[in-house]
């Protein structure tokens, strides 16, 4: 009986709020206590915290995470206490204050401006979409990875997939809710999915928003649709990167848009444009990981590019693609985030964090564009699963989701270390790795490019498939190279994987 009443207990002490984007500054004159109890407090005032959403880290917990002592975490709390930030539950833990202060119960409101309008036709888009699959081809997904084919871009690990944790949260959610999560649900998504994510985002990734702002959708791919068709008449211009996630340029394709790939450089997307190139109405950008090439966007370079788009009244479409996997540094704050004149559409998914085939996204708009949101989302699909948008709901407010992230990035970060150690042995002599900060892919740049076509080759006949640069590039020409997933693969599955592809080269060289 004991261990029954235990479970739920350290359940209720996981911290929802983790207090990722503190930077205590040693150097500084102002005491360390000062400047983490003016960050909480900052984070407090901006934040949006339910009851179910506002548990704080314990002191020994933040003093670990954030490298300072227990009594430096203590005296921050003890003046948030004081000042009417924080409250205590006996035997529960520490969490927001129900009413914050007076002071800081307004928050800034988004620039209004005026509704979108935009037509919706029928046309032959379809056949103008970049994909040149065909019947069985589709049954593989988006990354053509079937049984036995490895070091795949873009594949999270899902064996480690805390199935048993999601089940037992899954049961519950029916056994309370029963039918009601049988019928058609809210366009918008789950409020307690909504609460519990725009509370993640705002600590997690420093977004401003609430939960009226986000809007639940089925993926990114849904998240690029819908906000195109929310923002863009059939023939307007997108800005997306070169090379790019190919799935943007289909999604474009789909919705009428006219596409103008832009080049990046070791900062982000290129801005300029000539005199005579159009304007665009939406960037898209991937500005924590660039996918496939791995760069993060400059601060000066994210400065730019807002002050760009508030001068042209351009939309950014943000892809917080694989931020949360972040191995060098501590995890960046979103360009959403630094916005100030409602420029950005924020948008991610939980494909990579925990399953592909939970298909579940979300997008953070401007307040004047949610109710298009809805109605596009609605003429689509309706909404996702009920079940699962209660489920992942529950697993965002009992912990396990900052838990998980939490311990895929080790797991991410040990494999990754592995990879790039055994390749460098193992095929350093034909490829100069490039290592991204963040991520769960490598760009492996060939040494000799004559040899291109004969790896490609060789990698399609033995099943190790990495994915050819060339097929991300729209206009840009780029030196042959090949970008490698490491992520869904233990050590002997990538030692195995190189020591085929190394060995299978050898043996083709050997017969040209």
């Amino acid at each position: 009986m004991s261990n029954r009443k235990s479970r739920p207990q350290k359940r209720r002490r996981r911290s929802i709020i983790a207090f990722e984007m503190i930077r205590l500054d040693r150097t500084a004159t102002e005491p360390l206590h000062q400047q983490l109890y003016r960050q909480i407090r900052d984070e407090l005032k901006s934040g949006r915290f339910s009851d179910s959403s506002s548990r704080l880290p314990s002191s020994r917990a933040l003093a670990i995470d954030l490298g300072i002592s227990r009594s430096t975490v203590t005296l921050a709390f003890s003046k948030l206490h004081a000042e009417g930030y924080l409250r205590s539950k006996p035997k529960s833990g520490t969490f927001v204050a129900n009413l914050l202060p007076e002071t800081f119960l307004t928050a800034d409101q988004p620039k209004t401006y005026q509704p979108i309008q935009r037509p919706i036709r029928i046309s032959d888009r379809a056949r103008a979409i970049p994909d040149g699959r065909v019947g069985s081809q589709f049954d593989l997904g988006a990354t053509g990875a079937g049984a036995g084919v490895s070091l795949v871009a873009s594949i999270p690990a899902v064996d480690e997939f805390p199935m048993a944790v999601w089940e037992r949260l899954r049961a519950q959610v029916l056994a309370k809710k029963g039918v009601n999560l049988l019928r058609y649900a809210s366009n918008r998504g789950d409020a307690d999915l909504r609460n519990a994510i725009a509370a993640y985002l705002c600590d997690f990734r420093a977004v401003r928003c609430h939960p009226d702002q986000i809007v639940i959708v089925a993926g990114m791919q849904q998240a690029m649709l819908i906000s195109a068709m929310a923002v863009l008449n059939p023939g307007e211009v997108a800005w997306i990167e070169d090379p790019s996630y190919q799935q943007t340029r289909r999604v474009l394709t789909l919705a009428g848009v006219k596409i103008v790939p832009k080049l990046l450089d070791n900062q982000g997307i290129v801005i300029a444009r000539s005199p005579k190139e159009p304007l665009p109405r939406i960037i898209y950008v991937t500005p924590s990981h660039q996918f496939p090439l791995g760069v993060t966007m400059s601060f000066q370079r994210r400065t730019g590019l807002l002050d760009f788009a508030r001068a042209h009244d351009v939309f950014i479409f943000e892809d917080d693609y694989d931020a949360e996997f972040r191995f060098a540094g501590p995890p960046l704050p979103s360009l959403q985030g630094i916005d100030n004149s409602s420029r950005v559409i924020y948008a991610g998914t939980v494909s990579k964090i925990l399953c592909p085939s939970l298909r579940l996204g979300y997008i953070v708009a401007p307040e004047p564009l949610v109710d298009s949101l809805a109605k596009i989302r609605s003429a689509m699909d309706q909404h996702s699963s009920p079940i699962d948008q209660a489920t992942l709901a529950r697993f965002i407010t009992e912990g396990f989701f900052l838990s998980h992230i939490k311990r895929m990035r080790k797991i991410y970060a040990e494999r990754r270390d592995f990879f790039i150690k055994q390749f460098n042995e193992l095929l350093g002599d034909r490829f100069t790795l490039q290592v991204p900060e963040a991520g769960l892919n490598v760009v492996a740049w060939l040494k000799r490019e004559e040899e291109f076509p004969m790896i490609r080759r060789v990698t399609l006949e033995i099943g190790v498939r990495p994915s050819s640069l060339s097929f991300f590039c729209i206009q840009a020409k780029l030196k042959p190279a090949f970008v490698f997933g490491f992520a869904a693969w233990t050590p002997t599955q990538i030692w195995e994987s190189l020591v085929k592809l190394a060995s299978a080269l050898r043996d083709s060289y050997g017969c040209e």
